[in-house]
């Protein structure tokens, strides 16, 4: 069996702070072994992987929402967005942008698909549109596996 394929985008130098914290190698470990090919059930797999590692997941971190954010450890959100709304990842970005200015998160790891919706390619070009108001470090990963 072969890994998954994946790509990856720093933005404000988040790859260096999960370097740090030592999650980097994690992070790209649990996303090696997802089995394409992608779709429903991705994320749930992701984080089954990511809570055998000892991420908190479904934490609600923005209490004034209620919003379950999908896996957190160490002041690292993780979202994970596999053929869903375009607007879903939007959404994931201003809740990291609060919740890094109230100083609970320091790094969004955006997980999306490179050929589904929401597309790495529109991620991309989105966190490179919105640099001025994205002061949030975010390492998004694009999985291939349709």
């Amino acid at each position: 069996m072969t890994s998954l394929q994946f790509e990856c985008f720093d933005h404000n130098r988040a790859a260096k702070i999960i370097e740090t914290k030592g999650i980097l190698e994690e992070i790209n470990g649990v996303v090696a072994k997802v089995i394409p090919p992608l779709g429903k059930g991705t994320g749930g797999r992701i984080q089954a992987l990511l809570e055998d590692k000892g991420w908190d997941t479904e934490k609600i971190l923005l209490t004034d929402t209620n919003y379950k954010h999908d896996a957190f450890k160490h002041g690292i959100l993780v979202e994970i967005d596999i053929g869903t709304l375009l607007d879903s990842v939007h959404r994931n970005f201003l809740r990291a942008q609060e919740l890094y200015n109230r100083k609970c998160v320091e790094v969004l790891i955006q997980i999306v698909g490179v050929n589904r919706e929401p597309k790495f390619s529109k991620m991309k070009r989105d966190i490179a549109a919105f640099k001025s108001v994205l002061s949030v470090p975010i390492y998004l990963i694009g999985l291939h596996g349709d």
